[in-house]
Order: structure tokens, then sequence, then C-alpha cells
């Protein structure tokens, strides 16, 4: 039976949720067994997941104005999560045999220099960049196309793609003796928000606070909790703000603070949401190109050999939510919608081996650029309750310039033995 042929009432509907629950707290059980730590790649994948579900089940079918929620897409999340868990049991498994060390504490102490001085001469490229933009461009300053022009492709594109990492690195190492690096979160999250982009204004924050966890840098409380929706929320703000003061000219109202906490929780179900509607009529974009999944080698390669169109990994078919127009349908379904139940399987494997297998590099190596890529691609999972991230070029290039800032770093390591950092 096809999962487009499932029917169920409420209590199957309360069932496969329990399922879904115990599933999630069994196999978090199996990962602290394996790896000592809850801050693995299957906890980024079911935790995130689980929690927007609960948020989906709480205002889908309400007064809120969202559809309502088909729960038989749920069996493809415990099929999807169940697949996932089984490189990870394999790897830890065998790790613990061999006595291979799975955790390991990080040795950088201080934000490299080459990182430091790179970060800050990309702050003031991008200043100076909006400063020349704003008086040349023809564009409204907070637009989508201001922001195409401004950090969307050629140079300043890929020297946006460079602070990613830079990013994520200040955010672990700020705090109260290196103030001036919030200075630098704060100007690089700036370029992000022109660029109008949330998702990868969202995701280096998220991958350095990760790693400030995992280090015990930063405990996980209520009060963190709710500073991180906050801060998300801010995005949501700032961004529509730009639109809503510099485009359209209004000042912010009670009409658009309930419009922006509409399309907030609208961010946060699309993709369960999205799913859902889909399964719930029968896939009718099923059957997709297994290119739209791996997007960035078929680009990589048609771009040096001149051969064939660039791929789109975008979904074309949008549904609506009750609040506005979805085309995004968590990892798992964007995955089952574009491929083949072998493609299916072998990909899921596949990918969470590759990441158990940078869990490890992570503990051999214990320096910060492995961890900054180790996170990255943790929060692309975390992520997995909107949309599958992996089919971006990004998931290339930020190891690469992370890599290059290494062997940087390592270049000109015997130049700065001797130079301590103090402001």
């Amino acid at each position: 039976m096809r999962l487009t042929e499932i029917s169920m009432g409420p209590v199957l509907d309360s069932l496969t949720v329990l399922c879904l629950f115990v599933e999630v707290a069994l196999l978090l059980y199996l990962e602290k067994l394996s790896w000592k730590t809850i801050y693995t790649p299957l906890s980024f994948v079911m935790l995130p997941y689980t929690a927007v579900l609960v948020v989906t089940l709480l205002v889908a079918g309400s007064k809120f104005g969202f559809v309502e929620f088909y729960y038989p897409s749920i069996i493809l999340w415990i099929v999807g999560i169940a697949l996932f868990a089984i490189p990870s049991l394999t790897l830890g498994y065998v790790a613990n045999k061999s006595g291979i060390q799975t955790v390991r504490p990080l040795e950088n102490n201080e934000m490299p220099p080459i990182v430091l001085w790179i970060g800050l001469f990309c702050c003031v490229a991008f200043l100076y960049h909006l400063r020349q933009m704003s008086g040349s461009s023809a564009e409204d300053f907070g637009s989508d196309s201001f922001g195409e022009e401004f950090s969307g492709g050629g140079i300043w594109g890929q020297l946006r793609q460079l602070t990613i990492p830079i990013l994520i690195m200040s955010v672990y190492y700020a705090d109260r003796t290196h103030w001036w690096l919030w200075l630098i979160v704060v100007l690089l999250v700036i370029v992000s928000l022109i660029n109008q982009v949330k998702g990868w204004t969202i995701i280096p924050c998220l991958a350095g606070l990760a790693m400030r966890i995992y280090t015990g840098r930063l405990r996980v409380t209520l009060k963190l909790m709710a500073y991180v929706i906050i801060g998300a929320f801010a995005v949501f703000f700032i961004s529509y703000g730009l639109s809503i003061l510099f485009v359209q000219k209004r000042g912010v109202s009670s009409e658009f603070m309930e419009f922006l906490f509409g399309h907030f929780f609208h961010y946060l179900t699309s993709g369960t949401l999205g799913l859902s509607m889909d399964m719930e009529r029968g896939f009718p974009d099923a059957g997709g190109d297994f290119e739209m999944i791996i997007a960035q080698v078929v680009n990589l390669f048609r771009h040096f050999t001149g051969d064939g169109e660039m791929v789109n990994p975008l979904n074309p078919l949008y549904f609506n939510t009750g609040i506005t127009l979805t085309n995004v349908r968590t990892l798992f379904g964007t995955l089952y919608i574009n491929s083949n139940a072998i493609q299916f399987v072998l990909y899921i494997l596949f990918l969470s081996t590759l990441m158990y297998m940078l869990k490890l590099a992570m503990a051999r190596f214990s320096n910060i650029y492995v961890y900054t890529i180790y996170f990255f691609n943790c929060i692309l999972l975390f992520m997995s309750w909107f949309d599958l991230y992996f089919a971006s070029l990004i998931v290339f290039e930020m190891p690469v310039i992370t890599l290059l800032l290494w062997l940087c770093e390592w270049m000109l390591a015997p130049r700065h033995k001797s130079i301590e950092l103090s402001l």
C-alpha cells in the first residue's frame, strides 16, 4: 500500500504521533550510549522536526487560518529517521569496540588571527559597497532586487559566502573578553539581512550557538531558547520591516504585526504543512527528477562541460497553507517526491554516514575549522523540518572556504606565534 492510500482516524492519528515520540526518545537514548552526547546528526534531524510538528498540530485547522494537518505524512518521517539511525548505530558500535575517540575538546581557545582580519576586511568592504550602492542603485533599499544586486552574485556574492564560516566562528568566540567580535557578528548579520535571505542569516548563527553548547561555553536553558526564538522573530521583523519602511513607504502598524506573526508561523510550519498537503493530494509532484536532489553536483558538471541547462532544486509546485504559498516539503518529503524507493534509502544512508564520518573527523582533528564545517552541516540537518538544503552549492563551497582559511592559518602560523590579540 502506498503512503497516499493510507486512511486514518483520530485514534490512528494519535498513535502515529505517539509512535514518532517513542521512536525519537528511544533513538535519543541510543545516541547518548553510542556517542556519549546527544548533539549528534540524528538529534539535529529529529528533535527540531518533532518540536515543529507539535507547533504545526497546535495551529493547523485552527482560528489562525491554517489548513488541516494530514497525519499520515508523519509516517514518512518515522521511516526516514529509522533509516538515518542505521549508520549512526553501526558506526557508533564500531567506534566504541575499536576504542576510537568520539568526543574530544576543542583545542582552539582564541579566534584565529587570519580569520579575524579577513572578517574585519569583509565588514569594511561591504560597508563601502553599501555606501556606493546607496547613491547609484536604481533599486529600493530593502527590496529583494536591491539585495540581489548587493550580494546576490559575482564577487560580492562570493565574498558573502566567505563570511559564513567567519560568522560561525565569531558567534562561537564572542564573549565579554572578546566583545569586539559581537561587532563583526552584527555587521555580518546586517549583510545577510540586506540580501533578504532569512535562512542563510539564521543558519550560521545557529551553528555558532550549537558549537558553544557542545563545548560547554553555553548551557541550554529556557532563557536561551526564548532568546533564540526572539532572535529568529527579529530576523523576520527586520527583513519585512525593511520592505515596509523603505519600499512600501509605510510605518509599522497593528496590521503589519499581524501579518508578521502570521508569516512567522507560516515559515515555521511551511515544510510540515507542505508535505501534509502534498501527501493528502496524492503527491502530484511525485516522480520528480533525482537531479534536483544532487543539483549542485549536476550544475558543477554542466558548468565545466558546458553541456545541458542548470538544475533548479526548488519545487515548482506551490500549495496555500491558509496564510500564503509554500513549495517546501521537509527533507524527507522533498527526497521522496524526487526519488524512487532505492534512491530514497541510499541517499539517507549516504548522508547519515557522511555526517557521522565528519563527526569522527571532528574528534580526530579537534580544531575550530573542522568544528565549523561539522556544525554548519548539522544546522542544515536542523533545518530538515523546512526542506532539503543539501542540494545547494554552499554545501560544497563552505567546507572549501573553511579549509582554505585553515590552510592560510597554517601557512602564516610561524609569523604569528608571538602575537597576542588584545584590545
